[in-house]
């Protein structure tokens, strides 16, 4: 009997820390859709990197993938700052083929720890989703602190 509960007692452990990684990971995609079929709709994200423990962020990465199959496609806008010497505060990315398995190329923008302002957008009109891979990284391009809050969706 004592081998079954300490069996329990491992496989339990086991399953929530694949629970938690598995949630750490998913919180690195924003899913999202434009339903009103206007051209000019904006989704409007905050992305806030900050020190988990593992370092301290020094740019947040990007890539967008278009997942409806029309002639409109999806773009991000990721802007930081405006001190925009040497490192850009805003930068874009296109995916420009819809619905297959690859993101757009990966954009950064490094401008360190705080509040990242996500725009994400499409060239036309219809009904449009799309996913944003994004993670914020240390200057060693290790994962570090990375939550997302919606703030607008058209």
């Amino acid at each position: 009997m004592k081998f079954f509960k300490n069996k329990f007692v491992l496989i339990s452990s086991l399953l929530g820390v694949a629970f938690i990684f598995s949630g750490n990971v998913a919180a690195h995609n924003q899913a999202g859709s434009f339903t009103t079929g206007l051209a000019n709709a904006v989704d409007f994200y905050q992305v806030t990197c900050s020190n988990d423990g593992n370092g301290a962020p020094s740019y947040l990465e990007f890539q967008v993938k278009d997942t409806t199959a029309n002639t409109a496609k999806v773009q991000v806008l990721v802007q930081k700052g405006t001190s925009c010497g040497v490192n850009a505060c805003a930068v874009t990315t296109l995916d420009t083929i819809d619905t297959d398995a690859l993101y757009s190329p990966i954009s950064k923008v490094t401008q360190g720890a705080g509040v990242y302002n996500l725009f994400v957008s499409h060239t036309g009109t219809g009904a449009d989703a799309y996913d944003v891979l994004l993670h914020c990284k240390t200057a060693g391009n290790v994962h570090t602190g990375t939550s997302v809050v919606s703030r607008q969706q058209k």
